[in-house]
């Protein structure tokens, strides 16, 4: 049986930099605030770690994805498939909304199956947009100001 590596020994073997500093920050966050970080085996691979965040795969705030291979979304990418709050009115909750609506996910049409995948038009937090993929927030390789509001976030769907 292969042994399982932390989301933290797979960015070491795979990022580096500023990048690697951010994920392993981030890592650090959920760890710090309690966000169940569930390994997929089923897409294992010495150089690669995926995985649910905030819930089981299948039913979890999101995904973070790491791989050293060559293809999109490659080196580092955490989907989002929760972003609703309650939004209270504030100029912060406004700052947030307006940083998700410009993140949202157009599909690229990377699944071959990608007409019954769930993507399509959808309305996020009050918004409505077109042709958005079935996990409508797709954060490829954030800086560190994308992952602060990242935080901010999680914690509020928390």
């Amino acid at each position: 049986m292969i042994k399982q590596k932390s989301p933290e020994e797979i960015m070491n073997l795979v990022l580096s930099g500023d990048t690697l500093e951010n994920a392993i920050d981030f890592v650090a966050f959920l760890r710090a605030n309690d966000f169940q970080m569930e390994y997929n085996p089923d897409e294992n691979a010495e150089s690669k770690w995926t995985g649910a965040i905030g819930g089981v795969v299948g039913d979890s705030i999101g995904y973070m994805y790491v791989n050293s291979g060559t293809n999109f979304p490659d080196p580092w990418t955490i989907w989002l498939n929760e972003y609703d709050f309650y939004d209270n009115g504030s100029a912060e909750d406004d700052v947030l909304k307006n940083f998700l609506w410009e993140n949202v996910n157009k599909c690229s049409r990377c699944n071959p199956n990608w007409e019954n995948c769930g993507g399509g038009e959808k309305i996020v937090l009050g918004k409505k947009f077109e042709n958005l993929c079935h996990s409508p927030m797709f954060f490829y390789t954030p800086d560190a100001q994308k992952l602060e509001m990242l935080k901010k976030l999680m914690l509020k769907l928390k």
